[in-house]
C-alpha cells in the first residue's frame, strides 16, 4: 500500500515491532531517519511523503511459518 507517511496506523507500527511498538514512536523514528536522508540529498522532508507500507508472510522455514 502506498500512502503518506503520516497515515501509518497503530496496527502497522505494532506489527513492525520496533521501539515501544506505538504509532507515535514509529512515526518519530521515521521522521528522524528520512529527515536525515533528505538533508544529505539537499531535499525538504514532510509527513506527506509517499511511503510504501508492506507486510510480509513467513513461509519458510515451515516449523515457524505456521506460528504466525
Amino acid at each position: 500500500m502506498i500512502k503518506p507517511l503520516s497515515e501509518v496506523d497503530e496496527a502497522f507500527a505494532w506489527d513492525e515491532g520496533e521501539g515501544d511498538r506505538t504509532r507515535d514512536w514509529w512515526l518519530a523514528a521515521r521522521r528522524r531517519y528520512f529527515g536525515r536522508q533528505a538533508r544529505r540529498e539537499g531535499l525538504q522532508f514532510d509527513d506527506d511523503i509517499l511511503t510504501v507500507f508492506e507486510r510480509f508472510e513467513v513461509v519458510w522455514p515451515l516449523d515457524i511459518a505456521d506460528a504466525y
